[in-house]
């Protein structure tokens, strides 16, 4: 059967969002943290898929740019960070990871770094368990060896063609909604 659809308009889309108290209310338990990650465009995808997902918050470590460091860095950001996800999102920025890592970790975080290396799991495969922290890391040299040795699981998106990687944000928006598919608020 043929049944006509109608999209939705984008006023339509932006007067059914939620409001704020909302979303502090049914947001996954997930930190993402980006690790060196150097595009600040990809950045800024990641900020979107993070409203997206609507997430506990976003940790930004080592030399990622943050949406406040500089004109050029909030310019470049907010390209791809659209719809207000800059405002929604809730973010941190931390030099060194691993304190606010271990702080989490103590109030019971399961702790998955994804990267490719001996050892990994196909990320389909990992025994995810809320609250969670995912780690995703630089566009060429990955996570900092000291995230992959304090890890819970190091899980790994398959790539079958020649390019031997996903692009980061691309990565981070598969492994978000295979979240959101197994989280049982």
């Amino acid at each position: 059967m043929n049944t006509p659809r109608r999209r939705h308009t984008t006023a339509e889309l932006v007067a059914s969002r939620p409001d704020r108290a909302a979303m502090d209310a049914t947001r996954m338990p997930v930190s993402v943290v980006l690790d060196n990650v150097r595009s600040l465009q990809n950045v800024g995808l990641v900020f979107r898929v993070c409203d997206c997902a609507n997430i506990e918050r976003l940790i930004l470590s080592g030399i990622t740019g943050t949406p406040i460091q500089t004109e050029h860095a909030k310019q470049q950001i907010g390209k791809t960070a659209v719809g207000g996800s800059l405002q929604t999102v809730p973010w941190e920025k931390h030099d060194d990871p691993l304190p606010r890592i271990a702080e989490l970790r103590r109030a019971g975080h399961q702790l998955v770094v994804f990267e490719q290396c001996e050892g990994s799991i196909p990320y389909r495969d990992v025994p995810y368990r809320f609250p969670l922290i995912a780690v995703f890391g630089h566009e060429r040299d990955g996570v900092r060896d000291a995230l992959l040795h304090e890890a819970n699981h190091i899980a790994e998106l398959p790539v079958r063609g020649i390019t031997n990687s996903l692009n980061v944000a691309m990565t981070v928006s598969i492994v978000l909604y295979e979240l959101l598919a197994r989280w049982k608020p």
